[in-house]
């Protein structure tokens, strides 16, 4: 395997197509992630028999169930939960389609998750069992799968028909698209809507041993959502309860917990013991009355089975730390999402599992997740603007599709959901003034950037940053249009992205000051204010002239009042935004001085919201709760990842030419570095030394040239 050495002070272009081998393998232990700390233990599971195909369904349905399954699980364990607008909806019925050319009389065998009905060249066939055998010949094949409380799914075996991008299937018998599957579901015994996670035990290492009065705090160093399971040996009365701090672990009174209070236990002989689901890191145990001993004390985490894609180590241990530490928070937040959190709702929000795929896709390569946010980031079929919630939040739903699209290069996904972003694209433009611009009126969620708006924009009115989104969203659009084939679309949205071009800077650029104001508030009145969220979405927009981002990022952003007193969710993107513009130093020191902070406060997951200037009381607050704080928030698990994949990496791809890569590594100020993560085509391996010299190994079926 040849090798790399490229100087960069001779500033060498190279084109890399080198097999995706390391000679220098980055190791995988990772004390913050479960799976890859080497205290804890998976436990294997038997799937049984594999077939050569998989499981497939109308595209979003999955999604769909897996959010309401999602709904129904948190209200069964968290006290508050909510959800605004009107999300995509499961339908009992889905109809698979395929064409079948045989030279000789072949068996279809299947399973499905409800009843069939099997029509031949339009003739409703009568069928015993899993079996139909189609005759020689030229023949449509149609399967009717109805589920109750269920997604109709069907997996098929023999005559030629495994593969799903043969099959097409529908809800209404009219509108045809291509079927959703994913590789894991392979096991014809387990549906894909049955749970996917493996469980990881955490031990909690010696006895324990309590008499009435006594209580005892165990810290099982990584918060999960899972089972604590114990062997208890007395005669006790035993109270529990759970947190993500020892504080809220240690509060008892009822109206602080986030989750339902557990139930006290009366031991009276020797037993195991399962306490209910819950998602913890502390918990804390109360001898009521009598004395016992508690041993085999352990959490089974409930955790997604994941690959490992990613992985980054350089000199400087606190960055190896942030890294690490997100990887675990990004871990811990997959539950058939890239969920807001584990604790507090585990509910998939369409920004947060946008922006978490940001970097996840790098790191685990967990497309069916991607797409799963995807599905329920976009607005149901034919939505009016009753169905909004959130207003921008949709805006975020092709995002992800550019971003599935370029990250695992295939336009099936958009073409799954053709309709549905064709329909939300025509809503959207509904709403349009004459400047193209969308308004958020004062009676619902309206715009919400994130949580830190101390400096605006206002949720009502006409902020400037989802004008951005929005003619992002329009670019996106014409660039899918084009791909299928659909000219006169791609035009009208192109037009439409150009017009909002044109009035953006027309209306909210600030030429004195270089910077792009607020908005509009409700009433008209122009918000002069100037907010980190407009800036960095006109970065990520190509809005911000780059000849002037030495202006923004060393003069505008220090000057934004508190701009590091109070992080959201939403950095992930910002991060993105440094990264182009060449300051990836400058968010590595705050990742450094607020991920950093986290870390040495003893925390081993990043929260959804940083306030490093506050009281410890304060931190753990939110919606005026005492732990209403998320202190594992999926999207806060991206913003380290994306800063090595797009600062210190240099990474690009090529929007006309997905296989074509550029990568341009940069040190900054660390002394060497060394990481792996993969696209599409296989693994790209970097490692830069000291002494200026790069080595970067890749796929052979991809160009990556090397800068």
């Amino acid at each position: 395997m040849k090798k790399l050495p490229i100087y960069l002070m001779l500033a060498a272009s190279i084109i890399a197509c080198q097999s995706p081998q390391q000679a220098e393998e980055t190791s995988l232990f990772n004390p913050y992630d479960p799976m890859l700390d080497g205290q804890c233990q998976v436990q294997q599971v038997d799937k049984g028999e594999s077939w050569p195909s998989t499981y497939m369904w109308h595209p979003g349905q999955l999604a769909a169930w897996k959010q309401a399954d999602n709904l129904a699980r948190s209200k069964g364990r968290c006290v508050y939960v909510g959800y605004p607008g009107s999300y995509y909806k499961m339908s009992e019925t889905t109809l698979f389609q395929t064409e079948a050319e045989l030279n000789k009389n072949s068996v279809l065998e299947w399973r499905a998750s409800g009843d069939v009905q099997l029509k031949l060249d339009d003739i409703i066939q009568e069928i015993k069992g899993n079996q139909f055998e189609i005759p020689t010949g030229k023949h449509s094949l149609h399967i009717r799968v109805t589920s109750k409380g269920r997604v109709p799914t069907l997996i098929v075996k023999g005559a030629g028909l495994e593969d799903a991008n043969r099959w097409t299937s529908s809800t209404d018998g009219t509108n045809w698209v291509p079927v959703e599957s994913d590789a894991r579901f392979c096991h014809p015994q387990i549906l894909p809507d049955e749970p996917q996670e493996v469980l990881v035990t955490i031990p909690h290492q010696g006895d324990i041993t309590l008499k009435a009065g006594e209580q005892q705090l165990v810290d099982f160093k990584h918060l999960e959502l899972g089972f604590v399971k114990m062997h208890i040996k007395g005669n006790a009365r035993l109270a529990f309860v759970v947190g993500e701090t020892p504080e809220e672990a240690q509060n008892t009174e009822i109206r602080g917990f986030e989750q339902f209070a557990l139930d006290t236990l009366v031991v009276e002989r020797e037993q195991d013991f399962t306490l209910k689901e819950r998602a913890l890191r502390y918990l804390n145990i109360s001898a009521l009355e009598g004395e016992c001993t508690i041993s085999q004390l352990r959490l089974d985490a409930e955790m997604w089975p994941v690959e490992f894609q990613m992985n980054f180590e350089c000199d400087d241990e606190e960055l190896n730390q942030i890294f690490q530490a997100s990887i675990a928070t990004l871990h811990t937040c997959m539950h058939n999402f890239y969920l807001d959190g584990v604790k507090r709702d585990f509910l998939p929000w369409a920004m947060d599992a946008v922006v978490s795929s940001m970097g996840a896709d790098f790191a685990f390569g967990e497309q069916q997740l991607s797409r799963n946010g995807i599905s329920v980031a976009l607005m149901p079929e034919h939505p009016t603007q009753a169905d909004l919630g959130v207003i921008d939040y949709p805006l975020h739903a092709l995002l992800g599709l550019q971003q599935e699209y370029m990250r695992y290069g295939e336009l099936k996904t958009s073409l799954m959901f053709q309709h549905r972003i064709i329909c939300q694209m025509e809503l959207f433009m509904s709403m349009q003034d004459e400047n193209g611009f969308i308004t958020a009126i004062d009676n619902g969620w309206g715009f919400i950037p994130g949580w830190d708006i101390q400096n605006g924009p206002e949720h009502p009115g006409r902020a400037a940053y989802p004008q951005m989104l929005l003619m992002e969203n329009f670019r996106i659009g014409a660039n899918f249009a084009k791909l299928w084939n659909m000219p006169e679309l791609a035009e009208t949205y192109t037009q439409k992205a150009e017009q909002l071009e044109k009035s953006i800077k027309e209306h909210f650029w600030d030429p004195d000051r270089k910077v792009f104001i607020n908005g509009y508030l409700l009433d008209g009145t122009r918000d002069e204010r100037v907010s980190h969220h407009t800036q960095y979405w006109s970065v990520l927009t190509g809005l911000y002239p780059a000849e002037e981002y030495k202006h923004l990022f060393e003069e505008v952003y220090p000057s934004i009042p508190n701009y590091l007193d109070n992080i959201s969710y939403e950095k992930g993107y910002e991060a993105m935004a440094y990264a182009k513009a060449g300051y990836a130093p400058q968010f590595i020191d705050v990742l450094k001085k607020v991920w950093g902070y986290w870390l040495k406060k003893g925390n081993t997951r990043f929260p959804e919201n940083f306030q490093i200037n506050e009281s410890e009381a304060t931190q753990r607050e939110f919606y005026h709760r005492p732990f209403g704080l998320s202190l594992c928030h999926g999207a806060n698990g991206a913003p380290a990842v994306t800063t090595i994949i797009y600062g210190l990496f240099g990474f690009q791809q090529d929007m006309e030419h997905p296989g074509e890569y550029t990568v341009s590594p940069k040190l900054y100020n660390l002394k060497h570095m060394k990481g792996y993560f993969t696209v599409k085509e296989g693994r790209i391996s970097i490692q830069v030394k000291e002494d200026g010299t790069v080595q970067v190994d890749a796929p052979e079926n991809c160009t990556v040239k090397v800068l």
